[in-house]
Formats: structure tokens, C-alpha cells, sequence
């Protein structure tokens, strides 16, 4: 159920050079020595580019810069920065059940079948209150008993995911 590759949502047809930008946006890095001093650099970098310039870095862009990028209110850089090759699950993860995110986010991956291979990943999106309606509805029926008389007795999520999970439980005998 992936979105059509749709021509204003790809960057120009031509490679993304990771020379274009410096290396601290591209590389991943696992010295915490300057690591707050490198975030706020990376922001100010991240502020003063072109949204074609976030696109292509959001393909090509180490964990810190997704983790700029997927602020963005442009979907164009969200839907780049969801299909960066190096991201990874626990990445997903916490986009995923992020209540601050744009609600574009928890769309974007409830759509995307590689991510909802993973178990932590659906219940992220369940427990998102962004996450559409329809996705949550086919994604509870995944979820395990435990999880489903957590969410039967959650004050955090919407009314109907409460009764869908209540629902289940009674058809599964748990409840």
C-alpha cells in the first residue's frame, strides 16, 4: 500500500552527491565529545537550507539530521527522511509513537509495510492519537492479548481504539 512514487515527491532525478553537504550531516557518528555543540551547528546548518537541499539531505542524512528533519512541516522532507536507507527500526519507533510529530508521520509509516513488520512499531502507531482511524483499526487485531487490555483500560487513546480493543478481547474469550 505504498504511495505511487509521485514526481513532487522525489528529488530531481539525479544522485545525491553526499559531497554536497558537510560531514557531520552525513556521517554517522559515535563520538559524544562535542555532541551538543555539534547539534546546535547542525540546527543552524538545517535553518539556513533550501527545502530541495533538506530533501536531498534527508535521503542522505546521519541520525541527528533525521532527527532534525523529521520536524519539518514539509511532508516532501518527511516522506525523504522515512525513506533515508540507513534508518533504522528504533528510529521508526520513536517517530512512530511521537505525539509531537507532525500527524503526517505516523501516516506516512502506517502506510509503508516494511515498517509494520515490526511489533514495536504498531503499537507505536496504536498508541499514536495521529495515527488515522483506518490504520489503527487494521493494526489492533496484530496485537497480542496484553497489549489489547493495556490499551481496553488506556486513558490516552481515542474512544474507539478502547472499544475495538474491548471488542477483541471478547471475541478472543480474554476479557
Amino acid at each position: 500500500m505504498d504511495e505511487p512514487d509521485d514526481p513532487e515527491t522525489r528529488p530531481d532525478e539525479t544522485e545525491v552527491d553526499p559531497g554536497d553537504f558537510p560531514d557531520e550531516l552525513t556521517r554517522e557518528s559515535e563520538d559524544s565529545v562535542h555532541h551538543s555543540i555539534k547539534i546546535e551547528s547542525m540546527t543552524a546548518m538545517v535553518l539556513r537550507m533550501g527545502v530541495s537541499d533538506k530533501i536531498k539531505l534527508a535521503l542522505i542524512g546521519n541520525k541527528e539530521a533525521r532527527g532534525l528533519l523529521i520536524k519539518e512541516s514539509n511532508r516532501v522532507v518527511v516522506k525523504n527522511v522515512l525513506e533515508n536507507p540507513r534508518l533504522t527500526d528504533d528510529e521508526v519507533i520513536a517517530y512512530a509513537g511521537n505525539k509531537n510529530l507532525s500527524s503526517e508521520v505516523p501516516r506516512i509509516i502506517s502506510g509503508k509495510k516494511q515498517f509494520l513488520k515490526s511489533y514495536k512499531i504498531r503499537c507505536a502507531l496504536v498508541r499514536n492519537p495521529k495515527t488515522p482511524v483506518p490504520a489503527v483499526i487494521k493494526l489492533i487485531p496484530t496485537l497480542t492479548e496484553q497489549e489489547l487490555k493495556d490499551l481496553a483500560r488506556s486513558t490516552a487513546v481515542a474512544g474507539i481504539v478502547k472499544t475495538t480493543a474491548r471488542r477483541l478481547l471478547t471475541q478472543r474469550g480474554k476479557h
